[in-house]
């Protein structure tokens, strides 16, 4: 009967770790969001695990030769107990896929008048409306503060759409 267990990754290497696994024929869940980084002038977005360290592999301890993930690059080992490999609660995987917001990400599609929630910097959680596009990188935000309305402009990969 196949459970889910966690898989210790070497530190940032939950990815290669997860590509490793995949490649081997496991089954793999890597939760994760996208982040946006900054660095020499441009914006990208980069995958970012959820729980910085570990991923969850699905195996069936009695046919899979688990003794292989020890070995694959990225992983560091399996969590046990000496020899006893303990397995996730029954749904802790599939309600964690369920409720998993990785299609929340910086979305490319970002209309004028559509509402943005802030990701980072000093407005982070905050809600505005997309006023318009500068650019590939820039929009103006108008936010309601201090009950005025201030136009603020951010890039792009700050905000995401609120459905």
């Amino acid at each position: 009967m196949k459970k889910w267990y966690v898989v210790s990754t070497h530190s940032n290497q939950e990815i290669r770790a997860e590509i490793n696994l995949t490649r081997q024929g496991y089954q793999v869940f890597l939760p994760y969001f996208l982040k946006p980084r900054k660095h020499a002038r441009k914006v990208d977005i980069v995958k970012k695990a959820l729980f910085p360290g570990y991923l969850f592999v699905e195996l069936d301890t009695a046919k899979d030769n688990w003794n292989t993930i020890n070995n694959t690059f990225g992983v560091r080992g399996l969590i046990s107990y000496g020899n006893r490999l303990p397995s996730l609660p029954n749904n802790f995987v599939s309600e964690l896929k369920e409720n998993s917001h990785q299609s929340e990400s910086c979305d490319p599609n970002l209309k004028p008048g559509e509402k943005v929630k802030f990701l980072t910097g000093p407005f982070v959680n905050i809600i505005g409306s997309l006023s318009h596009m500068i650019d590939k990188e820039r929009i103006t935000v108008l936010l309601s503060l201090l009950g005025r309305e201030v136009k603020t402009t951010v890039s792009r990969f700050d905000v995401v759409s609120v459905a």
